[in-house]
């Protein structure tokens, strides 16, 4: 029996509305997808504090009016996500990526116990790893983005790592370099060399910032960005880059085997 990859529950970001042909509008569907995530018991994460703090959680219920959720044994996490009036849902459905936004949540009491309550939303998004490829950069020679923040003094460069890179956008390592990747804020004319493909320039928007701890125990905190309207140019190179790096990876497994 072949193990699934497991799928990070990580926050996906898009450009304006890239986002739209993978929504899902449909209540009824909507209402099935939660459903199976709470009848296969796959994990789950909440988001809150604009996406920078995050618990892991699953469902206790899933019904027409919306889904019941195990709260956080830290009550602190608790309140901030009851407290938030922005809450991002991240799981799985059928090897694909399950994300949507709510509004606020609500404290109550499911079968005797406490609970956090979402209302059923009114889009959803599903992303099929096929669809929206994210490859991680290979850490022996990770990918390098290198930033200019002053247009008018372009002698300034940041090189800032990339830890991972998909054709929607790159996650880049916050501590590196001394330019403070703010959410919202706009990059143009980044450039990332892509080995034996070419130079890719672009402009990325940072959209969140987020921690994460490496198998050392280190503490890395990490930018979510997005490409802002991509080019041609600039969007064959990057669909050129993860073909080819498919490629190497189906090698190496092929080889190992």
């Amino acid at each position: 029996m072949v193990k699934e990859k497991e799928i990070p529950l990580k926050i996906e970001v898009f450009s304006n509305n890239e986002d739209s042909e993978f929504l899902i509008h449909s209540r009824k569907e909507v209402q099935n997808i939660l459903q199976t995530i709470l009848e296969r018991g796959t994990r789950a994460a909440l988001y809150y504090n604009e996406g920078n703090s995050f618990v892991l959680t699953m469902l206790l219920d899933a019904g027409e009016a919306g889904i019941w959720i195990d709260p956080p044994s830290n009550l602190l996490d608790n309140r901030n996500i009851l407290n938030s009036n922005r809450i991002i849902f991240v799981s799985t459905h059928n090897q694909a990526k399950v994300q949507f936004v709510s509004d606020g949540a609500k404290q109550g009491i499911h079968d005797g116990r406490n609970a956090i309550f979402l209302s059923l939303p009114q889009k959803l998004l599903r992303l099929q790893r096929r669809d929206y490829y994210r490859l991680a950069a290979w850490p022996k020679n990770p990918l390098k983005c290198v930033i200019k923040p002053q247009p008018d003094k372009k002698h300034i460069k940041h090189e800032v790592t990339i830890m991972d890179i998909s054709i929607g956008g790159i996650a880049l390592v916050c501590q590196e370099t001394a330019l403070e990747l703010i959410p919202g804020n706009t990059y143009p004319n980044c450039e990332i060399e892509l080995p034996g493909i070419g130079i890719l320039t672009a402009t990325i928007q940072v959209k969140n910032t987020f921690e994460v701890t490496a198998r050392t125990g280190e503490k890395i905190r990490r930018a979510g960005c997005v490409f802002v309207k991509p080019d041609g140019a600039a969007t064959n190179l990057l669909q050129r880059y993860v073909a080819h790096m498919q490629r190497q990876e189906a090698a190496a497994i092929r080889t190992e085997k």
